[in-house]
């Protein structure tokens, strides 16, 4: 009896710190500091730069899965990092942590998937959801060589999301594409030749209609 009690201990313990990975390294000091800047390009500061690399401008009181309590985040799309404020401090969050996702301010449900975060578009269906990846471009900002021509700012621009459907049991990610998914989901070719023909794809609602295909 005394060694089945001594056991779940230790398994309760073990288990605590696998849920507590991010807290447990952060109070070590063992995560990775972000030495360059919170933008995450070298020599550009807060205000150098037009447009934004992040998800949301401000760190937001968000969840990590697995760990107590509220936490500061905040996601940098063109670098693919979530970064933690602590009081003064940030830190970039490893993708190594074994994390599965983070909400976000209540409102984003970011993944990690084969150490790329994606953004959950839609609700669990049948063990599958829609993922967007954001992908922002920056352009680095010229100096005007004389004294006639104007300095242009360092800016991100947005681009197209790429849209992935995700097996959140196989861990499968499916790219949104026709014949990608005629080969997964065989049996539903006519289906998905309909939903193609038919569909805008040019928002989150658009990509999130393909789930009652495959959730039928």
């Amino acid at each position: 009896m005394r060694r089945i009690i001594v056991l779940s201990f230790i398994l309760s313990v073990n288990l605590y710190f696998c849920q507590s990975t991010v807290l447990y390294n952060l109070h070590n000091k063992t995560l990775t500091s972000n030495a360059i800047n919170k933008i995450g390009v070298t020599d550009l500061n807060n205000n150098d730069y037009v447009g934004s690399p992040f998800l949301e401008n401000n760190f937001s009181p968000s969840i990590i899965e697995g760990e107590n309590g509220q936490h500061l985040l905040r996601y940098n799309i063109y670098n693919d990092e979530i970064i933690l404020q602590k009081d003064d401090n940030y830190f970039k969050i490893p993708k190594n942590s074994n994390l599965d996702y983070f909400i976000i301010n209540n409102k984003y449900k970011v993944r990690l998937v084969n150490d790329t975060y994606y953004i959950q578009t839609s609700s669990e269906k049948n063990k599958f959801v829609i993922l967007k990846k954001e992908n922002i471009k920056f352009t680095q900002g010229k100096i005007s060589e004389n004294g006639y021509g104007q300095n242009t700012s360092s800016k991100f621009t947005k681009q197209k999301a790429d849209y992935f459907l995700y097996n959140l049991e196989s861990k499968k990610l499916i790219p949104f594409k026709k014949e990608d998914f005629k080969s997964v989901f065989v049996a539903k070719e006519n289906e998905i030749n309909q939903f193609f023909k038919t569909s805008r794809l040019k928002i989150d609602d658009d990509y999130n209609e393909f789930l009652k295909i495959v959730s039928n």
